[in-house]
């Protein structure tokens, strides 16, 4: 739970990754929204960094964590004001707030597989408007 924690808190919110040293596998598979991707340590600085481009505000705020066994569970508020072009959207000022699920699974203390459910169309739906 501390990790996950610290993955929101230091990571998505405070843009510092030094948590993620020595507690991730190589390569972790990340499942989202019905896709799977590989990810590494050094490539989710760079998907966050293009998150906060976007949505230079972006806060993550933990709702709920749950650690079961080999797995923690979590349940997010995703805040952030749209400032910069986001998937061919430029910036329109509109402050977006969505839920997110994500759950990850631990092999020998060390992260390995995620599982990612994001509102994309509550996001879109906030971005384009009425």
């Amino acid at each position: 739970r501390d990790f996950v924690r610290r993955i929101f808190e230091e990571g998505w919110n405070g843009g510092s990754f030094e948590c993620l040293e020595g507690a991730t596998a190589p390569s972790v598979l990340m499942h989202y929204n019905g896709a799977s991707m590989r990810v590494t340590p050094d490539s989710l600085p760079h998907l966050v960094g293009e998150w906060r481009s976007a949505f230079p505000d972006l806060e993550m705020r933990i709702r709920h964590l749950v650690a079961d066994g080999d797995l923690v569970a979590a349940s997010l508020s995703v805040h952030g004001t749209h400032r910069g072009d986001w998937r061919g959207l430029p910036a329109s000022g509109t402050v977006v707030a969505v839920e997110e699920m994500m759950f990850f699974r631990f092999e020998d203390g060390l992260l390995v597989e995620m599982w990612e459910v994001f509102d994309e169309a509550g996001m879109s739906a906030q971005l384009r408007g009425p």
